[in-house]
């Protein structure tokens, strides 16, 4: 529910022609696994893929994960 709110908020930032910054935060322990955000971020890639394209694909920073997506042109 709550990944599905946040894509449903995503789509209107592209469809607004905004960019839309994704970020997984890991805690504690997390950080040794970071497989499993890598795949929340490619099913936010998978289910925006009709209205933006990644500009800056999933990077590791500090203990977040960020990717950036830009609304296709």
């Amino acid at each position: 529910h709550d990944l599905q709110f946040k894509i449903r908020h995503i789509k209107r930032f592209l469809s607004q022609k905004n960019k839309a910054k994704v970020t997984v935060v890991f805690r504690g322990r997390e950080i040794s696994y970071t497989e499993p955000g890598l795949q929340v971020l490619q099913r936010v890639i998978d289910e925006v893929g009709d209205l933006g394209v990644v500009e800056q694909p999933p990077k590791l920073e500090g203990r977040n994960m960020v990717m950036i997506l830009a609304p296709k042109l």
